[in-house]
């Protein structure tokens, strides 16, 4: 089972595998909550990226698939 640590800012990284199998990327909101004792985080419907995406010249349209695309590479 992937763990995560606690920072000293109560900060947590989410392992790289369940990111890219969740489809979670930088910007995405989280929903937290505690259910019996355990926290249960859950992708919210779409994200900060997604929202801005039409508000934006097409150039930049989809850039955020190409910076993901970048970051996946720095996690091997």
């Amino acid at each position: 089972m992937p763990s995560a640590r606690l920072s000293s800012k109560s900060q947590i990284v989410l392992p790289a595998e369940i990111r890219r199998r969740l489809g979670i990327r930088p910007g995405d909101i989280l929903h937290i909550e505690e259910q019996n004792g355990l926290i249960v985080l859950q992708k919210a419907e779409g994200s900060a990226v997604q929202a801005l995406e039409h508000h934006c010249s097409p150039l930049w349209q989809k850039a955020d698939n190409e910076l993901q695309a970048l970051r996946d590479e720095w996690d091997t």
